[in-house]
């Protein structure tokens, strides 16, 4: 969730990286080492929001099309970012006025929490009001974009949740998906073969620093959430954490306490993982944040891998043509995608 929309407009240009000599570093991080200084590779706009809409989080097809949530209306978007500037609304759901996270369970069947949102400079959500949807693109007419008659079932209601923000597959094979209430710090285990949602872990590092602000992000805790190899990893947005908490993939229950890794000085936001185990951070304030894969919380190595003021989300392509492209969503005055190709630094992600 960015709020850079009341305060900016995209900024885009490339910080050098480079990083230290460590024991067993990532090959992402030995290339960006060797490369970055002579090879700058800049955020590319390839998609802009208009009507004042703000992007909040993205996924990447099997196809190679990106759909994007929106917090500013309960519409879903496609992008073709191999067109520029092509793209339109997939589906708007009524009764929600904002989707959230969102995440692909098996092949172009989609899990979106959808909710009823103020925005900025509030932004609050409402208890009662969060429901995850599932919308199966299986059968969907191509081209996809300004199509209707999509299938759209709900899957279950939160009702005790204030702001669901992230979402995460913690097991495919048992359908279950964990979720962050942002406004309360408590993350919900949803099993949408069964249709239920229980709350599994409320924690003060999962939780903003006032509960009680009225305006701003001091009420904004756990946003961004990714699960791998048995951790669930989780930005909070008003502490400025990255953190992790060990999840049972058989059960969807922690096995030991929240922890950070990370601590930083501005907001961050969602993230991905590549095959390395390598993360990519998005931070608000700069843009695409790269922690190395290894990196323990003692010695953190984080850099800053490309500008991108207002960055909500990212995430790889998943064609031949694009799978060293890192797609990116940002918010700001206009909101759009940009893609960095990381394949022409001599790696992929």
């Amino acid at each position: 969730m960015s709020h850079l929309v009341i305060r900016r407009y995209l900024g885009l240009f490339l910080f050098t990286v480079a990083f230290p000599k460590e024991s067993r570093p990532s090959p992402l991080a030995n290339r960006i080492g060797q490369r970055y200084a002579q090879d700058q590779t800049p955020a590319i706009p390839l998609f802009y929001f208009s009507d004042g809409k703000q992007a909040e989080n993205m996924i990447v097809r099997s196809s190679g099309e990106i759909l994007v949530t929106i917090d500013t209306a309960p519409e879903l978007y496609q992008i073709d970012p191999f067109a520029n500037q092509t793209g339109g609304i997939v589906h708007s759901f009524p009764n929600y006025t904002s989707l959230f996270g969102i995440v692909e369970l098996i092949n172009d069947v989609f899990y979106i929490i959808a909710s009823n949102f103020t925005g900025p400079p509030n932004y609050y959500g409402f208890e009662g009001t969060a429901s995850i949807l599932e919308l199966d693109l299986r059968e969907a007419p191509d081209p996809l974009v300004f199509q209707t008659g999509l299938k759209v079932t709900k899957i279950v209601d939160v009702p005790e949740a204030q702001l669901l923000d992230g979402l995460a597959i913690i097991s495919q094979s048992k359908g279950l998906l964990m979720s962050g209430d942002a406004q309360t710090g408590t993350l919900y285990l949803i099993n949408v073969l069964n249709h239920t949602t229980t709350a599994v872990l409320q924690d003060e590092l999962l939780s903003g620093i006032n509960q009680e602000a009225t305006a701003g992000l001091a009420h904004i805790g756990v946003n961004g959430l990714k699960y791998h190899n048995g951790i669930l990893y989780w930005s909070n947005t008003a502490r400025g954490i990255y953190g992790q908490v060990p999840i049972n993939s058989d059960t969807g229950h922690a096995t030991a306490k929240p922890s950070v890794l990370a601590n930083y000085a501005t907001d961050i936001d969602d993230l991905s993982f590549d095959a390395s185990g390598d993360q990519f951070i998005s931070e608000d304030e700069r843009g695409i944040l790269l922690r190395p894969a290894g990196t323990s919380a003692a010695k953190n190595r984080t850099r800053l891998l490309t500008s991108l003021p207002g960055a909500d989300a990212n995430a790889f392509g998943r064609t031949l043509r694009d799978k060293c492209v890192l797609y990116a969503v940002f918010a700001g005055e206009p909101s759009g995608v940009a893609s960095i190709d990381l394949g022409k630094q001599g790696f992929c992600g």
